[in-house]
């Protein structure tokens, strides 16, 4: 036996070894981004449904850039009434370790016209929540993420929707014009 061997040995040695805790380093599972849902604000009310601007912070506690390609999102009003369900595809990079707010426009279809008759009969704001998930990643791997949030719709843009959806009589006027 030589003398270089065993040194050679301890050199392939310690090279498999950081090889190996690099390989291992590189390839850990992500983290999936935390969702802070921060605001849901009706912007606005019509006939066909209700335009919400959903705003969520989206925090990625990896070394990796990661994105975020769609949202979903399914409405029920004072724990009553689906609304309707939307999905948004929306595709926003998320940073490593950094709070990134993302906006999000849905417009949630009104699933009976009946709710409408009958929210605009409510004597004060009506409550409502979106349940929906965040899809993050990409066309092999991606992971459906959850938020909640609720918000109110005012009586006086109910009342404005549902006024909208009524035929137009010549000459009648409504007390409740809506601008």
């Amino acid at each position: 036996m030589r003398w270089y061997r065993p040194h050679v040995l301890s050199r392939r040695c310690l090279f498999a070894g950081l090889s190996a805790a690099l390989l291992t380093s590189a390839c850990s599972k992500p983290e999936p981004p935390t969702l802070v849902p921060k605001e849901a604000r009706v912007t606005a009310v019509g006939v066909t449904g209700v335009d919400i601007l959903l705003q969520i912070e989206a925090t990625n506690p990896n070394r990796v850039t990661l994105s975020a390609q769609s949202f979903t999102g399914k409405a029920r009003l004072d724990g009553k009434w689906d609304l309707g369900s939307v999905t948004v595809s929306k595709p926003v990079v998320l940073p490593p370790n950094v709070a990134t707010t993302i906006d999000v426009p849905m417009s949630l279809p009104w699933a009976d016209v009946k709710t409408l008759a009958t929210l605009a009969t409510a004597t004060g704001p009506v409550p409502y929540t979106i349940d929906g998930t965040v899809t993050v990643g990409g066309e092999r791997l991606a992971v459906n993420l959850p938020y909640s949030i609720s918000g109110t719709i005012t009586r006086e843009q109910i009342a404005g929707a549902a006024l909208k959806s009524l035929p137009v009589i010549p000459g009648l006027n409504a007390p409740l014009q809506p601008r």
